[in-house]
């Protein structure tokens, strides 16, 4: 599994764009049937699930999990077959 640890970023820019390509960039790095774990802290990307599912989507990954823990989110993505 690889581990994107995002908690400690700065980005200037619009986190949601941030975000979206970080999970455009999973797909490239990972192989069919491997997961991924992003973390990042909620308040700087305060979205639901349902919104990282859809950004998943787009790039062809699945949310297989998504957690809350101490102010952090982990999402576990998969690339499909």
């Amino acid at each position: 599994m690889i581990e994107e640890d995002h908690r400690n970023i700065t980005c200037g820019g619009d986190p949601f764009n941030y975000i979206k390509s970080v999970i455009k960039g999973l797909y490239f790095q990972l192989d069919p049937g491997q997961d991924a774990k992003i973390m990042v802290l909620r308040e700087k990307f305060p979205y639901e699930r349902n919104v990282f599912e859809s950004l998943a989507s787009h790039s062809k990954l699945k949310v297989v999990s998504f957690e809350e823990k101490d102010k952090e989110l982990h999402i576990v993505v998969r690339r499909d077959f």
